[in-house]
């Protein structure tokens, strides 16, 4: 289609039960709309993750050995949950003090190729042990660490980012019909840590979800979160810390059950009294009691569906040092602040400058009706909960807001306005240990908090649809039964797999076209389809279908990854036409593609907003030569690998008809 020639990507999609397909025999010529199950399902699953050898510890700068021991096991644990339209979120909670970015990203690219789950479908937390393994790259500049050290902690992050992978397969393999349902306790032991200590903001909240067998059955699961710093102890023995004692009074409780944690916005608050065991111990207990009276009394049962965002947006830092500058600390500095220098200086090396942002990782969850949760990266500070529980409508009986700190990349302190203002360790001196140029420049709260209300809105929007989608399924999720693979001539392979039809990587074209008895129609109705680039810079979604006697082309993301419109209009195709528009798609995400045709116009929306609307009379529909071979009906990528999902057709009713003819 004349799109830029972008180098194509290999990729060895869906290994080792992946399998390609061949033209299945023709699916009969009619079929019935298939039903949708009302129940939701959960997935539980759990792996240690405790070092099997001695290692060095992260958390404290002051630490000159490996660990000695453990108190208790070190665990990763995850919880995937469907709702009634096949909708699929996991959550995952780690014993770990940090979640570096280059784990998140190693772990989903095997994810989204495993079990085509998008970026904001999988959330990563961690509880912020400090008596938790060095994890590469990631708070370890601190620690005076040889190589021998080093290679120690990558061989360890190598071995958990493989667990993690598993781990997210098993809790989907564990997928089973759940009573789901959530609630919102209270905990007093954490206090601001700022001065003067303890008369800061602080939030005692304790979210739960409760996952249960259905009908009355046995308790499953449990999530639950608390904003404090898990910094009871700082001795050389793996350990939770309270979190990890909370989980273990959860899981004596209630046997059987795994119970997961997620950190709060705890960035400034502390446990006080703390330094012995034996208070790690009382204020893990005291949370489970927490957690248990929500648990022993009425929850909100979770309805409707789940929708999810996630988004990067450029937070700007403040002063950028000069080089010279960071020579000098380099030669005079403290050992953390020579590490900070040489950090730097290395970017001047590599860039020729300091990078004057950092993409932060905003993503947001809405399960049901009832709960918005939302996850924020770094160590955010306690003013994001209270600014954003009242933002979105936070009600203890209610409707439930949690704020999720530590998630998906924790990089540095995530300060408010307030503490920017005031400075000190939050706001302005701990960007040394996490290796960043300066403090963050003022503006950043309102941009984070207005970009979660906008995700939010939008997850709510899409909750409120309904369960059930309309329609004929064209694809049955598990073949290519009234399918071809197109042969374009380099195209590369088709294959299904856990309900997903992936298009692969071609030069330049891969795609599958109508191969029925029956043809399809031609006039008065609507295709719908979820669509997600998982790899390439070019369209995922090239739609072909019927004009009356004519096909046409719906393009998304072509001619270099941001154009949408319909090929061809009056000879002109989808880069130069009446229709031609402009979007930004993020790699990993679904999109939800609606299409309908009318003998008055075509018209196109994603994910609810129209995108486009032309009208036929007095206008040339075609198709460009290079997708011929898609008509009458067919989807197509352009080097680039697309995941395709709940592929449907449905007739336009006589009432809807007569809309579209006004």
């Amino acid at each position: 289609m004349n799109c830029p020639r972008l180098l194509a990507t290999t990729w060895a999609l869906l290994l080792c039960t992946a399998h390609t397909l061949t033209a299945a025999p023709p699916a009969p010529t009619t079929a019935q709309p298939d039903t949708v199950s009302i129940a939701w399902h959960a997935g539980v699953a759990r792996t240690v993750i405790t070092p099997e050898q001695p290692m060095w510890m992260s958390g404290y700068g002051g630490r000159s050995k490996p660990a000695e021991g453990k108190v208790h096991d070190l665990w990763a644990k995850a919880v995937a949950l469907k709702d009634p339209t096949g909708k699929t979120a996991v959550f995952v909670s780690t014993d770990l003090i940090t979640v570096p970015i280059k784990m998140v990203e190693a772990v989903m690219t095997q994810v989204t190729r495993r079990h085509g789950l998008g970026r904001s479908e999988v959330m990563f937390t961690c509880s912020h042990t400090h008596c938790g393994p060095a994890l590469d790259e990631m708070l370890s500049h601190m620690l005076d660490m040889k190589d021998p050290d080093w290679e120690q902690v990558r061989s360890y992050q190598k071995t958990l980012n493989a667990k993690l992978v598993q781990l997210i397969g098993n809790a989907l393999k564990d997928l089973r019909p759940a009573n789901i349902s959530v609630g919102n306790g209270r905990c007093h032991f954490a206090a601001n840590r700022r001065a003067p200590k303890g008369i800061g903001p602080y939030d005692h909240d304790v979210p739960v979800m409760k996952i249960e067998a259905p009908h009355g059955g046995k308790l499953r699961a449990v999530i639950f979160g608390y904003a404090c710093h898990n910094t009871v102890m700082s001795y050389y023995k793996w350990s939770g810390d309270y979190a990890g004692f909370a989980q273990l009074y959860l899981e004596g409780r209630h046997p059987g059950v795994t119970a997961l944690f997620f950190a709060g916005c705890g960035a400034d608050q502390n446990p006080l009294p703390r330094r012995r065991e034996e208070l790690a111990e009382k204020y893990g207990r005291m949370l489970g009691v927490a957690v248990d009276q929500v648990l022993q009394n009425t929850t909100t049962r979770v309805s409707g569906r789940i929708a999810t965002r996630f988004t990067n947006v450029e937070l700007h830092f403040d002063n950028l040092p000069k080089k010279d500058d960071l020579l000098e600390i380099q030669k005079t500095g403290s050992r953390y602040k020579q590490a900070w220098a040489g950090n730097l200086l290395e970017q001047y090396r590599l860039y020729g400058r300091l990078l004057p942002t950092y993409p932060y990782p905003v993503q947001t969850w809405q399960i049901g009706r009832d709960l918005t949760w939302v996850a924020l990266g770094g160590e955010v500070v306690v003013d994001y909960a209270v600014a954003l529980k009242t933002q979105l409508g936070h009600s203890q009986s209610g409707h439930s807001v949690w704020v999720t700190g530590y998630a998906n990349d924790v990089m540095a302190y995530i300060a408010s306005e307030r503490v920017l203002q005031e400075g000190g360790y939050e706001g302005d001196t701990s960007m040394i240990y996490y290796q960043k140029p300066s403090k963050w420049r003022a503006g950043l709260e309102k941009t984070i908090v207005d970009t979660v209300t906008e995700l939010a809105a939008d997850n709510r929007l899409q909750a409120a649809l309904p369960t059930t989608r309309p329609g004929t399924r064209l694809f049955d999720g598990k073949s290519l039964a009234g399918w071809k693979k197109t042969q374009f001539g380099g195209e590369a392979d088709v294959v299904v797999r856990n309900g997903l039809l992936i298009l692969e990587t071609g030069a330049d074209m891969t795609g599958i076209t109508w191969n029925r008895k029956t043809k399809p129609p031609e006039f008065d109705y609507e295709l719908t389809l979820d669509a997600m680039r998982v790899e390439g810079h070019d369209f995922f979604c090239g739609l072909t279908f019927p004009v009356g006697k004519d096909p046409c082309s719906l393009i998304l993301g072509g001619w270099g990854g941001g154009v949408c419109g319909l090929s061809n209009i009056d000879g002109f195709d989808a880069s130069e036409n009446e229709t031609t528009g402009y979007q930004e798609f993020q790699n990993g995400r679904w999109y939800r593609v609606r299409l309908r045709v009318t003998r008055q116009k075509i018209t196109a929306w994603i994910d609810g907003k129209e995108i486009l609307e032309q009208k036929l009379q007095g206008h040339k529909i075609t198709i460009r030569g290079e997708v011929d071979l898609s008509k009458p009906l067919g989807l197509s990528t352009w080097q680039t690998t697309a995941a395709i999902r709940n592929f449907r057709i449905r007739n336009l009713s006589n009432k809807e008809k007569s809309r579209t003819g006004k």
